[in-house]
């Protein structure tokens, strides 16, 4: 008794088995990406984005990015103000918040202009050309509107 084995079929085989091995986990890891980066509307069913709605979320992720940007550069101010910084450190650091000032989401404008204001009072107090008050009290204001 003979038994012939034709290997190309074999090799083709086992080809075909882990390419459909491949692309089954390929859509289990797929469905579970989505499962929880799906919206879900009120009544807990998966949303469909509109435009509008992916619009928003961009949106809302800029204004978040932003916003931890500007609270990052007010909590280095509420640090310089512990420590007596130099003159130099203190015109970097408010070079720095100008440039993260200079543009960004409309509603935090305000929050913006009263950071950079924050930053030039503590800049002129490590130079002494202005009371620490002063400077405290422009950075409390600053975290005010930035909700610290």
């Amino acid at each position: 008794m003979e038994i012939e084995l034709d290997l190309r079929t074999e090799q083709l085989n086992a080809w075909r088995t882990a390419a459909i091995l491949i692309l089954i986990l390929t859509l289990v890891g797929l469905g579970a990406i989505g499962a929880r980066v799906t919206p879900v509307a009120a009544d807990n069913s998966p949303k469909l984005l509109s435009w509008q709605d992916w619009r928003l979320l961009q949106a809302e992720r800029a204004y978040r990015a932003e916003l931890a940007v500007l609270q990052e550069d007010a909590a280095q101010l509420a640090n310089m103000l512990e420590e007596h910084p130099s003159p130099v450190a203190a015109q970097i650091l408010a070079e720095r918040i100008a440039r993260h000032a200079k543009a960004g989401d409309a509603s935090l404008a305000a929050a913006r202009e009263t950071l950079l204001m924050a930053a030039l009072n503590v800049r002129d107090w490590s130079a002494g050309t202005l009371g620490r008050d002063t400077a405290v009290q422009s950075v409390k204001d600053a975290f005010a509107l930035l909700g610290q």
